[in-house]
């Protein structure tokens, strides 16, 4: 019967004498500054504040030596402060999409709503409705950007189709593979695809990206040119007496001519497949088929012109 009785008192001993909480105070340390890291001050004070508190408590307690108590409000202090952090993310997210929605000239009165609603439960610690109430705004808020992208990107569309119908114009030729047209209009398919698909970034993005190659291959394709005035007709001259140009009519290049253009002329040739007879005869003046300036004087052999001159 003693020996019951010591070893009961023994037992009792070891519970009161259990090392402090130095785990849980820990945790919750790390809890507190976490919140703080996303500004829990300004999106939940009130459970942030509850946090700091029961923190406070839990080391005055552990200070006394009263353990059990230190831990428990070690305990509380942690959740606290995890919700805190939890309603102060979920708040910075959105207002982060509000303010991209709102730079862009497209956030809607739906998603300010939302967060307003978000930021007044956080003020009353209810955590799962601040939670679902600013998520609910962040992705009211994408919706917004990403329909703004896609207007956009409609325009950009616009521009590459009336960029490429230009170039096309200028360099005539078969849509084939390697040729950078063919490239072209495969990347225009993508986009319009992305479109469809609603995926307004990538497609804003690829739209954007397109745009500027056919800019940069628009000015490359006219550099530094001096534009002739609109008043001055094209020039149709009988031949000057050189041996090259004996027999040929002569032509002041326009802007957006093309040899393809010059030779469906009704009177030159009036068929535009006779270009290479153009070509061949200006080879001095032209390195690349596909490239003339405007104010660039061809000759043209054996032209309906001089027929009807003879």
């Amino acid at each position: 019967m003693g020996c019951v009785c010591v070893a009961a008192s023994l037992l009792l001993q070891g519970c009161a004498t259990s090392g402090p909480p130095t785990q849980e105070m820990s945790d919750a340390r790390q809890a507190l500054d976490a919140a703080h890291q996303v500004d829990a001050a300004s999106h939940a004070p009130e459970t942030l504040q509850d946090a700091q508190s029961l923190l406070s408590k839990a080391e005055e307690k552990l200070s006394e030596g009263a353990f059990e108590q230190a831990q428990h409000d070690a305990l509380a202090a942690k959740v606290e402060a995890t919700k805190a952090r939890t309603m102060a993310l979920a708040i910075s997210e959105a207002k982060a999409a509000l303010q991209e929605a709102d730079a862009m000239d497209a956030l809607s009165g739906g998603a300010v709503d939302l967060l307003q609603k978000a930021e007044a439960a956080a003020l009353i610690d209810d955590d799962e409705a601040a939670v679902w109430l600013a998520r609910e705004a962040r992705q009211h808020a994408e919706r917004d950007v990403n329909q703004a992208l896609l207007d956009r990107t409609r325009i950009l569309l616009d521009e590459a189709h009336a960029l490429m119908d230009e170039a096309r114009s200028l360099r005539p030729g078969k849509e084939v593979k390697g040729n950078p047209q063919h490239a072209q209009q495969a990347e225009m398919d993508a986009i319009e695809a992305a479109h469809r698909r609603e995926e307004g970034k990538a497609a804003y993005a690829a739209a954007q990206h397109l745009v500027d190659a056919l800019r940069e291959a628009k000015r490359r394709s006219q550099p530094v040119v001096v534009v002739p005035s609109p008043s001055v007709p094209p020039v149709v001259t009988s031949s000057e007496s050189t041996p090259d140009s004996i027999g040929a009519a002569h032509y002041k290049v326009q802007r957006g001519d093309s040899l393809w253009k010059i030779a469906a002329r009704h009177e030159f040739y009036a068929n535009p497949h006779r270009w290479p007879i153009i070509y061949k005869a200006n080879r001095r003046h032209i390195k690349d088929a596909n490239i003339i300036y405007p104010g660039q004087v061809l000759m043209i052999p054996g032209s309906q012109t001089q027929r009807h001159e003879k």
